[in-house]
C-alpha cells in the first residue's frame, strides 16, 4: 500500500507501508523535535524547519537517484545485469538506508557533536556502546584489528548512535527495519558494519553477476552526489530564503550512471555523463557557498561556542551509553535544562539572542601564526575561559588572560585534494577523472577554504583588542573585523 505526503520542496512523496511504520516509530518521531539548523533560525528566521522532514526528503531523492540510474544499467547491459527481485530489494535499501542516516541526532544536531566539559567529550566512547549491547558484534568488518582497538576508545558520533538506534528498533522485529535487515541499511552509511549473507547473494550484478554494487549504493547515499546532501541544499535553501542551494536536479537526475569502477574492476560506481559535468560543478559551488553564507556564518558559529559554554557549566551533564535518556531529548529539553541552570546564565544568551562579539576571522594562510600565538592561553578546546569543572590552579594560570573563543570552519568543493576527485566522467563510452574535463577542478578555484572566527563577550571587546595589541598580535587580524569573507 502507498501512502502520500505533501512536502514544500519535493511537492509529493510516496511512502510504502514499510517506510510509514518506521516513521511512525517514536524513534524516529523524535526528529520532528530536533532542527536541522540548529541555531541558524537566530540569523535566518525561517529556518525552523526539522530532521524529520529532512529525513523523508533524503528517503525521496535516494529513490529518485536509483530508479532512473537502474533502468539505464538494464538497458546498457541487458536485462540479466539486474534481476527485478534485486531492482526491488536495492530500491528499497536505498531509500531506507537515506531515511534511517540521520536518526541518531541529538539536539541541535552538528552543533552538539564536537561539545566537550572542560576538554572532556559528553559523548560515550564507542565501546561502551557495545558493552551496552546497542550493536551486534557480529555487524563489525573484522578487518584492521589494531586500527579498531583505537577507533573503539574514541567518542561515538552521531553517526554511531543511528547504528545503535537503528539496532534498537530491529530488535523488535527479528533483527529487520521496514521489511530488511537492519544490518544491510547500517552498511549502507557506515564504513565500519559489513553486510549480511543475503545482501552479499543480492549484491551479484551484471553479466554473469561479476560485480559487486555495494560501492555506488554507498555513494548514493553518502557520496558526491548523494540524497542527503541533494535534499538539505534545497531543503536549507528554501527554509532560510537564501538562493545559492538551488541546482539542476533534474540534470544530475537523468545522467548518472552505474559503471564498472576503472580502479576495481570486480565494483560498480557512479559516474556522470559528460554533458551533466556543468550541472554538477554547479552544485559543487552551490553546496560551497551555502557553506560560505549559512553554516559557517559568524553568529551561527558563535552560538555554537555559546552552547558549549552552557554545558560545560552544566552539573553532571553527558549522554549514558545505553541511550534511553538520549532518546527522550529535543532542542527545547536541551534548552530549558540550560535556561534552569541558575548558576551560569549562558540560557539567556541562547533564549534572548545575545550574541557573542565576533572580534575578527583568520584566513588559512595566517591560521598558523595565529594559533601558535593563542595554543600557549588556551585552557580548554578553543577557549581561553576558565569554569567551575576546571582546576584552580588551570584558574590562576591564566587570571589575567581575557576570555576569549575561537572556533575553525571549513568549506570545501570536496575534501580531495587537487587530481583525486572522487567521481568519473563518461566522454565517448570512456570513463575519465573528472578532473580531466572540469575547468572548475583544473582552475585554481580554491578546493577548500579554512577559517577561524574569533569570539569575545560584547562588554570585553575593548579589553581584548587591548590585550592582544599588548602581547604582539599583529594589528592585520584585529582590521578584518570588517572585511567581507
Amino acid at each position: 500500500m502507498q501512502h502520500l505526503l505533501r512536502d514544500p520542496v519535493h511537492r509529493t512523496i510516496s511512502l510504502s507501508s514499510d517506510e510509514r511504520r518506521i516513521i511512525d516509530h517514536p524513534y524516529f518521531q523524535r526528529l520532528r523535535r530536533i532542527k536541522q539548523t540548529a541555531f541558524l533560525n537566530l540569523i535566518f528566521p525561517g529556518a525552523t524547519h526539522d530532521r524529520f522532514s529532512h529525513s523523508i526528503g533524503a528517503m525521496h531523492v535516494a529513490g529518485l537517484l536509483f530508479d532512473p540510474i537502474a533502468e539505464e544499467f538494464i538497458s546498457s547491459y541487458g536485462p540479466r545485469a539486474l534481476q527485478p527481485t534485486q531492482v526491488d530489494y536495492f530500491r528499497r535499501l536505498v531509500r531506507m538506508a537515506a531515511l534511517l542516516h540521520d536518526i541518531g541526532h541529538g539536539p541541535f544536531s552538528h552543533s552538539l557533536e564536537g561539545v566537550s566539559k572542560a576538554g572532556k567529550p559528553i559523548h560515550p566512547r564507542r565501546e561502551e556502546l557495545f558493552e551496552e549491547g546497542l550493536i551486534p558484534h557480529h555487524w563489525i568488518d573484522p578487518k584492521g584489528a589494531a586500527a579498531k582497538k583505537s577507533w573503539m576508545k574514541t567518542a561515538a558520533s552521531h553517526e554511531d548512535f543511528s547504528v545503535a538506534i537503528i539496532s534498537l528498533i530491529s530488535e523488535e522485529n527479528d533483527g529487520r527495519v521496514g521489511g530488511l535487515y537492519a544490518q544491510d541499511v547500517v552498511a549502507l552509511f557506515n564504513d565500519w558494519v559489513v553486510p549480511s549473507h543475503e545482501f552479499e547473494e543480492m549484491n551479484k550484478v551484471g553479466p554473469s553477476g561479476k560485480w559487486s554494487l555495494r560501492k555506488a549504493l554507498k555513494s548514493l547515499v553518502s557520496g558526491e552526489i548523494d540524497a542527503d546532501r541533494m535534499d538539505y541544499l534545497l531543503r536549507d535553501s528554501h527554509y532560510t530564503g537564501v538562493p545559492y542551494g538551488q541546482y539542476d536536479r533534474e540534470m544530475l537526475l537523468e545522467n548518472l550512471l552505474f559503471r564498472p569502477d576503472p580502479l576495481k574492476k570486480r565494483e560498480l560506481c557512479v559516474a556522470l555523463r559528460r554533458k551533466a559535468l556543468h550541472a554538477f560543478e554547479d552544485f559543487l559551488i552551490s553546496r560551497f557557498h551555502m557553506f560560505m553564507q549559512l553554516y559557517s556564518h559568524k553568529t551561527v558559529v558563535g552560538f555554537d561556542v555559546i552552547l558549549e559554554n552552557a554545558i560545560a557549566e552544566l552539573p553532571d551533564f553527558k549522554i549514558d551509553p545505553n541511550l534511553q535518556d538520549y532518546l527522550t531529548w529535543s532542542d527545547d529539553y536541551l534548552l530549558r535544562k540550560i535556561i534552569e541552570n541558575r548558576s551560569s546564565r549562558w540560557g539567556m544568551h541562547i533564549r534572548d539572542r545575545q550574541t557573542l562579539k565576533h572580534l575578527f576571522t583568520v584566513r588559512q594562510k595566517e591560521q598558523k601564526h595565529f594559533m601558535k600565538f593563542i595554543k600557549p592561553y588556551e585552557l580548554s578546546r578553543g577557549t581561553t575561559a576558565w569554569f567551575p569543572s576546571l582546576t584552580t590552579k588551570e584558574r590562576e594560570k591564566t587570571e589575567e588572560v581575557p576570555k576569549i573563543w575561537w572556533r575553525p570552519a571549513v568549506n570545501y568543493l570536496t575534501r580531495g585534494v587537487r587530481g583525486r576527485f572522487p567521481l568519473y566522467l563518461e566522454d565517448k563510452g570512456k570513463l575519465v577523472p573528472i578532473e580531466d574535463l572540469s575547468l572548475l577542478l583544473k582552475s585554481d578555484y580554491v578546493r577548500r577554504f579554512e577559517m577561524i572566527h574569533v569570539y569575545s563577550l560584547r562588554n570585553d571587546n575593548a579589553e581584548v583588542k587591548k590585550w592582544f595589541n599588548k602581547k604582539g598580535l599583529s594589528e592585520k587580524f584585529i582590521k578584518q573585523e570588517t572585511q567581507p569573507l
